[in-house]
């Protein structure tokens, strides 16, 4: 106990990041995309953990999806992906070194949070070809470096492509992408010896998630219902946010 508040605000804190940890291992685990949920909450009570811990625990969490579905990875498309979330996080980190802990990055975090909202509510057409998979991989590098939510644009590539296929790729894309945010992190002294506690005061919770978000049954259920009301919630999250930030 004593342990676990020396690296968190309080033990309530800790349980409740504990729980938005699970559900956003769920969603990761069942759709491909969804980690990032938490951040919406967490850069309200404890603004440290963004990007840093969100960036970390994601990076195991995705390899661990990637590798129980390896078979079933597109391999091709990864390098294109990577190439453009290379890019796209070389770019995020002057900004972050600029604006973290400001208000300016709260501004940010609300704006990109908003335009993840309206990317992934907007009916999209377009096919996964070699341009937009690099694209779609340098703004998910952008925003999930920057902000810690970099789903959606590789989600809008892939919403036409087989399932089964679409969450083992997008998870092996983000597992490759975020080890690459977490150096850059480490590099700018975003992630240290206490962010990787944190992690790994947390880790049961990716163990659970993990576990839940594989079930069949789960899968349906997130891929139908779940969508929406993560929407729902990144929006309400970004208008919070903001009115933090000008208030």
């Amino acid at each position: 106990m004593l342990n676990i508040l020396s690296y968190f605000s309080s033990i309530e804190f800790y349980y409740f990041a504990f729980i938005l940890i699970i559900i956003g291992a769920i969603t990761q685990s069942a759709i491909g995309i969804g980690f990032g949920v938490p951040a919406c909450f967490l850069i309200l009570f404890e603004p440290t953990m963004v990007p840093s811990c969100i960036v970390l625990m994601g990076t195991f969490l995705a390899f661990s999806n990637a590798l129980l579905s390896l078979k079933d990875v597109i391999k091709m498309d990864l390098a294109y992906s990577f190439s453009g979330r290379v890019i796209g996080s070389l770019i995020s980190i002057p900004l972050i070194s600029l604006t973290i802990g400001t208000k300016s990055y709260l501004i940010i975090f609300g704006i990109l949070l908003l335009i993840t909202v309206f990317l992934s509510a907007k009916k999209w057409s377009l096919i996964a070809n070699k341009k937009n998979i690099t694209i779609a991989g340098a703004c998910s590098g952008f925003m999930g470096t920057l902000i810690g939510i970099g789903g959606p644009p590789m989600a809008i590539v892939y919403q036409n492509s087989s399932a089964r296929n679409v969450v083992a790729t997008l998870n092996m894309f983000f597992g490759i992408g975020a080890l690459f945010s977490v150096l850059l992190l480490i590099y700018i002294d975003l992630i240290n010896f206490r962010e990787v506690m944190r992690c790994l005061f947390l880790a049961p919770a990716l163990i659970i998630g993990v576990m839940l978000g594989r079930q069949n049954i789960v899968k349906n259920y997130v891929n139908q219902n779940l969508k929406k009301l993560i929407l729902i919630v990144c929006f309400v999250s970004a208008l919070i946010v903001l009115g933090q930030a000008f208030i």
